[in-house]
């Protein structure tokens, strides 16, 4: 019994002082020179659609590590550089909604072009489209549910975060890189609610914007309504009049308040739509789409389509047969199965999300 008992602490111990470890790490070394970019651009499918700058690059040495960090993922990219550049564009139809914060760096020194870098704000749903020419790449993804109110966010939307707060932001982004590694895992739901708090001071609004901020009463408010929105989903009668009466406001403060967010139905829909989603893409559930989308109130299967199709740039019936075919899409090399690990960087950020 003491053996049993000595044993089960020493597991715990080992448990809570784990190191944190990676998530993914795909490199292009492997591959031969001609194979480095297509396998590059093939790592980062449903994400962002990558092209070279020049014809038939002769070499493309790249490595992306992911860190899953459960509510947020940070990933380091090393590239080969200025002579190597290539172009992001994000999707048209973009699956993913996340909101990214990018810090460019140069190896092997942490900052690029003489400290003059600083961090940006870019949202995968959203159309953009750069080059790249940097000899790496911080990358910060963010769900977009895991603030409160997205206000800020779109205010900043493909905008650099300039001043002593964006250097604060950089400096964080530059120890995350150099900390990682070296943190245990109970310790990285502290990481993420620091990393969360700094990025809200970032996007706190300047004085000409303060008119447009949300109070703190409503952003509180929005929280507790999103949480009875999302506990009550599969209830067909959910609607603005009810939340009204449950939460006790007025509807024109409701709506004011989800504005930030496309309004109260569209939220709800989102919702709702993202569920079905989530079971299209689930392998272990075997129901028809219609019985799917009945459960979340979508009765007409027609009406539920096209709502998917606008939604998400792809049927239900698409959606199925993605994310039944290796959850997002099908690993058509079998080299690039060998380096890119257990997950792809688009079925990582499936998972990271604020629920």
């Amino acid at each position: 019994m003491y053996q049993d008992s000595a044993l089960q602490s020493l597991e715990e111990h080992e448990s809570k002082n784990a190191k944190f470890t990676h998530s993914l790490d795909f490199s292009t070394f492997g591959f031969q020179p001609h194979e480095q970019f297509p396998a590059f651009r093939f790592a980062n499918r449903g994400v962002m659609d990558l092209s070279a700058v020049r014809d038939c690059p002769q070499s493309f040495p790249a490595r992306q590590t992911v860190w899953n960090l459960d509510r947020l993922a940070f990933m380091r990219t090393e590239l080969p550089g200025e002579n190597h550049a290539h172009r992001q564009k994000h999707l048209k139809n973009a699956v993913l909604d996340h909101w990214y914060v990018t810090l460019p760096f140069c190896l092997p020194g942490e900052w690029h072009k003489g400290e003059k870098a600083v961090p940006e704000l870019h949202c995968l749903a959203s159309p953009f489209d750069r080059q790249i020419n940097h000899d790496g790449v911080l990358t910060l993804f963010i769900p977009n549910d895991l603030f409160t109110s997205t206000a800020g966010l779109h205010r900043m939307l493909d905008a650099k975060f300039e001043g002593g707060l964006g250097k604060l932001l950089a400096d964080y982004l530059l120890l995350l890189n150099r900390s990682l590694a070296d943190l245990q895992s109970p310790e990285i739901p502290y990481v993420v609610e620091a990393t969360r708090s700094l990025v809200a001071v970032c996007l706190a609004p300047s004085q000409d914007r303060l008119r447009e901020a949300q109070t703190p009463i409503d952003a509180t408010f929005l929280g507790r309504a999103r949480r009875m929105i999302d506990g009550r989903l599969v209830d067909h009668q959910l609607t603005s009049q009810t939340l009204c009466a449950e939460l006790g406001v007025s509807r024109s403060r409701l709506y004011r308040i989800f504005e930030p967010l496309g309004g109260v139905a569209s939220y709800i829909r989102r919702q709702r739509l993202l569920r079905t989603r989530d079971a299209l893409s689930d392998i272990g559930d075997t129901r028809s789409i219609s019985r799917i989308a009945e459960q979340w109130g979508f009765v007409d299967a027609s009406s539920y389509s096209r709502t998917f199709r606008h939604e998400f740039g792809i049927s239900p019936k698409e959606a199925r047969d993605i994310g039944w075919a290796s959850d997002g899409f099908v690993v058509a090399q079998q080299c690039q199965a060998r380096h890119e690990g257990p997950q792809t960087l688009y079925q990582l950020l499936r998972t990271v999300d604020g629920t």
